[in-house]
């Protein structure tokens, strides 16, 4: 019925979508009742034991009923849930499935769906050729009328216009006009073909004429004078002007020249003569164009209306054709009670239950958990957070030291506050070393410097073999790692010592080590750098010029300074940098830059090529190993010795707490 019923498939159907509608019928409501009709009350009667336990409770049971539902809506619901259907995309072929507890039951369900699927498409098909041949037939009848009535009309028509047709070329006008305008070409070539050849002539000088014009007498003549020519050459070189040789020839050049004129003056006029003619014969056939041309013109609005009769009527002459060619097919096809949905397998009856499968299950769980478990083991692997001492360390890069949590060590001192909730201000921890001299944190800083200055890598790194203070730089991964407070309280540490400390605030981004200190930042390393004023030279400069003094002994700090937002990375590649570390080396000790996170900006990196070694600040639970890795890669790739890592803000378990609680109130100064 595809090329019979105009609505018997969608435009854009395909064989996947029919395979779908199939489906949909499967699963619709309509097939639903005529199985379920089918199967009747027998179905719940098949069920045997647990399964008819549940439908009694179903049915019977309030809670579980559901809501205004007859007992046929229950039995086509249930037919629905027990009906379902599996397609391929590979094929046109419909796996249908049909749940039961009954063994007998699903076989009957699945065979009688199958069965109503194929009576519901033979009917529909049926059904659909009845109603196209009725309609078909009232179509056919009406076209015949209408094509009628329009051959009547044409033939009056073409009388009352005068048209009279020669073939398929069109009017008798149009053909004698085609004629007249193809010898109006062919005229117009030949005139222009003879035109110039006859302005070439003319344009000829006098023994000179163009190949296109000259003819057979003219080309003897030229060449015979060329060789009279070539032969008085010749004699004058011999003989004198007045010898008769000389004579004899020079008359026959003007004899061979009058020659030349005279063909001349004939080609001219016989080009002149032809070219006339010519133009004469375009001029005829011009004017006969132009009439016939004008006859065509007024017939032509005649015979467009005439075509468009035409049309009309072989557009409707095509459809009556087809009307009815499709009016014996949709005949025949009613007469055929045939479907296009074949059977190829019927169910049988099952042996055992396809479910539950214990055995498949348990597998199934046993093989899911192992993969979770070891799933769960490599991204804790791979993603774990540094959150406790020894998690830092790195092949050949050692943990020089651990901060614990400023929460956990003043809780040990004071446990009141914690109980309180009360917090001590950020300011004293930036200084807690100074301030608290026999504090967890304070010591835990102290333990930090001596593993640095012991260590063997700063002792054995660029500036070992110098003479002079050393230059650390102190960095961490990302912000908000703490690396400042831990530079601080390392100056004062080392300041304690009888050590000449300076602190050099690096950090051009975000300067912050004058505040820790309560030291102004109207002028600092960014200024010299800048070298804004007149530049003094950096080993003159007294060392007042260049650093200031800190409250603490032995500390001094050379702040950010004023920053010109437009140069911060450029500032670090000054050739003044290198001179100014040199000179702090002969005034200090130790000397401490603080950098800008490394893995955000590359000033950490540029410092470290003129230190003696780079430290790494990690904040306890906010990076990963891998992290850490990617940094001191980065250091080792720019060939900057890694002194170690320090692991800052960690947080002790509960029973990490109570050990050092009671290590702290052993050693702990006792008051007098």
């Amino acid at each position: 019925m595809r090329g019979v019923s105009p609505v018997s498939f969608l435009p854009n159907s395909t064989p996947e979508n029919y395979v779908q509608n199939e489906v949909k019928l499967l699963e619709s409501e309509t097939l639903a009742k005529r199985v379920a009709h089918k199967l009747g009350d027998s179905a719940e009667d098949q069920l045997r034991g647990v399964a008819k336990v549940l439908a009694y409770l179903r049915n019977h049971v309030s809670f579980l009923q559901s809501p205004r539902m007859t007992p046929e809506q229950r039995r086509v619901k249930n037919v629905q849930k027990a009906l379902s259907v599996r397609t391929s995309l590979q094929s046109q072929v419909i796996e249908l499935f049909y749940d039961a507890p009954d063994p007998h039951l699903a076989t009957r369900g699945a065979n009688s769906a199958v069965s109503e699927l194929i009576s519901l498409n033979r009917e529909a098909g049926w059904q659909l050729a009845q109603d196209t041949t009725d309609w078909l037939n009232q179509q056919v009848a009406d076209l015949k009328a209408t094509l009628e009535n329009s051959n009547r009309d044409l033939q009056d028509f073409a009388r009352s216009s005068g048209l009279v047709f020669a073939g398929k070329q069109g009017t008798l006008a149009e053909d004698r006009m085609r004629q007249v305008q193809d010898a109006l070409a062919k005229a117009e070539a030949e005139r222009a073909a003879k035109q110039s050849r006859y302005e070439a002539a003319l344009a000829s000088s006098g023994n000179v004429m163009s190949d296109a014009v000259a003819t057979g007498p003219l080309r003897q003549y030229e060449t015979d004078l060329q060789s009279l020519r070539r032969e008085l050459a010749q004699l004058q070189t011999l003989y004198t002007p007045t010898n008769y040789r000389v004579e004899k020839v020079k008359a026959q050049i003007a004899e061979t020249e009058k020659s030349i004129e005279n063909e001349h003056k004939e080609i001219v006029s016989r080009l002149s003569t032809e070219y006339k003619a010519a133009a004469g014969l375009e001029r005829l056939l011009s004017a006969a164009h132009a009439r016939q041309l004008k006859t065509v013109e007024q017939q032509m609005g005649e015979e467009r209306r005439y075509d468009v009769k035409k049309g009309e009527i072989d557009a409707t002459q095509r459809l009556y054709e087809s009307m009815l060619q499709k009016v014996k097919e949709a005949g025949a096809a009613s007469a055929l009670r045939t479907t296009n949905v074949r059977l190829i397998d019927s169910a049988s009856v099952p042996s055992v239950p396809y479910s539950p499968n214990a055995p498949l299950n348990m597998a199934i769980g046993f093989a899911m958990g192992a993969l979770g478990g070891i799933g769960f083991v490599l991204v804790q692997e791979g993603s774990s957070k540094v959150r406790r001492p020894g998690e830092s360390n790195l092949p050949d890069v050692p943990e020089l030291g651990v901060i614990p949590s400023a929460r956990d060590a003043w809780a040990l001192e004071d446990p009141g506050r914690k109980l309180l909730g009360l917090k001590r201000p950020f300011g004293e921890l930036a200084v807690v070393t100074r301030n608290r001299d026999t504090s967890l944190l304070a010591e835990s800083f102290r333990a930090t410097l001596t593993s640095i200055l012991f260590g063997a890598a700063f002792n054995r790194g660029p500036g070992a073999k110098e003479p002079g203070g050393r230059v650390l730089a102190v960095t961490s991964i990302d912000v908000l790692e703490g690396k400042t407070t831990i530079l601080t309280n390392l100056g004062i540490a080392a300041a304690e010592t009888k050590q000449r400390v300076l602190l050099i605030d690096a950090d051009l981004r975000r300067p912050r080590v004058h505040s820790l200190v309560n030291l102004p930042n109207r002028w600092g390393l960014a200024d010299m750098l800048q070298r804004r004023d007149q530049p003094p030279i950096i080993e003159e400069k007294p060392l007042e010029a260049l650093t200031q003094r800190t409250g603490i002994p032995n500390l001094w700090v050379l702040p950010a300074g004023s920053i010109d937002a437009a140069m911060v990375s450029s500032l670090l590649y000054s050739s003044d940098l290198p001179i100014l570390l040199q000179r702090f080396r002969r005034e200090f000790d130790l000397i401490l830059i603080d950098t800008p996170p490394m893995m955000l900006y590359a000033d950490a990196r540029v410092l470290g090529r003129m230190s003696d070694g780079v430290v790494l600040v990690v904040r306890a639970n906010t990076k990963s190993r891998e992290e850490l890795k990617a940094a001191h890669l980065k250091l080792v790739q720019d060939q900057i010795p890694v002194l170690g890592t320090i692991l800052n803000d960690w947080k002790m378990d509960p029973s990490q707490t109570r050990a050092y609680g009671r290590y702290y109130n052993h050693y702990r100064p006792q008051s007098a």
